[in-house]
């Protein structure tokens, strides 16, 4: 009996690494914000594939890098608004406007303070919010639930 129970501590412990890989955009979807803007699923975009299933509504364009995957969001409105969404960068582009609003965040997803307001901020950051809700909505629930582990690498690595 205590032979099966070494087992099975054994192989719950082996598979922790692979849960928060695989179930990444959950955990970063579903930590707390204390009232600041956090959007803590964009820096996975850099090194997590993103499955096209989680942003139905928007196109995924997937680049394998040497180590990683790089992936990108976008959408083309039938208006002919654009919205793209990388690694650390939102950009916003109007139909009729020559300029493109970006939208700056730093490596753990938090809003860079741009001092100046930007013309098309609301909309995009209305893109930028229903991503994060179609991906909290349609990402895979894990097993083992280990958020509160998730939220402890969180803090200590960034």
């Amino acid at each position: 009996m205590k032979k099966w129970l070494i087992i099975l501590g054994i192989a719950f412990i082996v598979q922790i690494p692979f849960n928060l890989h695989y179930h990444a955009y959950y955990y970063a979807t579903h930590m707390k914000n204390n009232n600041s803007k956090y959007y803590r699923f964009v820096p996975l975009l850099g090194n997590n594939y993103l499955p096209d299933n989680y942003v139905p509504s928007y196109q995924v364009i997937h680049q394998n890098l040497r180590e990683a995957t790089l992936n990108e969001v976008k959408k083309t409105e039938k208006n002919g608004d654009s919205f793209r969404l990388m690694p650390e960068l939102v950009e916003y582009k109007p139909k009729n406007s020559k300029k493109v609003s970006y939208i700056i965040l730093s490596s753990d997803g938090k809003l860079v303070d741009t001092k100046k307001e930007l013309k098309h901020e609301k909309k995009a950051y209305k893109y930028l919010n229903n991503v994060e809700n179609e991906i909290k909505k349609n990402s895979r629930r894990p097993i083992i639930n280990l958020q509160w582990l998730w939220n402890v690498w969180y803090r200590v690595s960034n």
